[in-house]
Formats: structure tokens, sequence, C-alpha cells
């Protein structure tokens, strides 16, 4: 099921059952912890224009749908905040089946070989990691501002450090 919420930055595709609550950071049937979060989850990216992307997403929802794929989400347009000049393609897996899901990928003409492990993305959202500073630096607030919203990336990021046997709840976007 693809999810283009126009005002949103980002198109979801999804299982339908996470409209209902129920979670796409499973493996094997089991709702992923903090920990394992950490440890397993992640992504495959792939660049490439918006329109080419949502072909490539009409193309992986039978994936989604069979539940082969946890969950895709790609740009609406490329975020220069973030210095990135094309828009971004992201396939969440566990890394348990990541090659599973690259060769899926690769089938659907995928080339560059791009995994970022979901530790590795946190990192760069908390306090002073490089992603999460430039966007701040496009985003014109005051000083005041940037720093609660920095402190309450930190705590929310540093939350799932310190809680790992928690169930990973994740964060709206």
């Amino acid at each position: 099921m693809i999810i283009d919420n126009p005002k949103s930055h980002f198109i979801f595709v999804f299982h339908p059952s996470t409209l209902e609550g129920k979670k796409y950071t499973m493996y094997k049937g089991k709702e992923l912890s903090n920990g394992e979060i950490l440890r397993h989850w992640g992504k495959w990216l792939v660049l490439d224009t918006k329109e080419r992307l949502a072909e490539l997403a009409l193309r992986l929802d039978p994936f989604v749908e069979d539940r082969k794929i946890p969950c895709i989400k790609y740009d609406r347009s490329p975020s220069k905040n973030l210095g990135i000049e094309e828009c971004v393609f992201m396939v969440y897996c566990d890394k348990r089946e990541r090659d599973d899901i690259w060769e899926i990928l690769k089938g659907f003409g995928a080339k560059m070989k791009i995994w970022v492990t979901e530790k590795e993305t946190m990192e760069l959202w908390t306090p002073g990691g490089i992603l999460l500073e430039r966007w701040l630096d496009t985003q014109n607030y005051d000083r005041l501002t940037a720093m609660v919203i920095r402190v309450n990336a930190g705590a929310k990021i540093q939350h799932i450090f310190d809680h790992p046997d928690e169930i990973y709840e994740g964060w709206e976007q």
C-alpha cells in the first residue's frame, strides 16, 4: 500500500496492517527491541529521480504486501537542506535478510549497494550529528528553538540506546 500524503516529505510503502498499529520492525514474526534495532535493523538506499523511484515503489509494493520487504519510504523531492541532489529511496529490513532484499532490488535494476544501519542513522540525527545540524541550518530557527530540538532529538535517541530491552517504538515522520 503506497501512502502519498502531500503534506509529508516522504512517500511510504507499508503493509496495510501498519495502519492498524502493527509494527513493520519485525524479524520472523517477532517485534524487535531497541537493542535488536541497533544491532540488526537498517536500510538499502537507492538514489534516483522521484519519477523513477515512484515507478520502483509500484513494482516493489507487491513485495511489501507479501511481507518480503518490511517497509519503504522515499523522498518527494531531493533533500537539498541535507545536501542531497537526488531523491533517496529507503528499503528497510533486518540485516539478516538484507541479502535477500538486495536480490529483489537488483532484479529491478538497482546497481549501487548502499547499506546504512539504523544505529548509524540515529547517530547522524543526534545533537552535533551531521544530518541534524545540516537540517537545523536550513530551518531558520532561533537559537533557543534549535537547542530545544537538539535536546529532544538527543533524548529520544538516547532512550533507545539506554533501554535495549524495550520494544522499539520508532517515531512519527
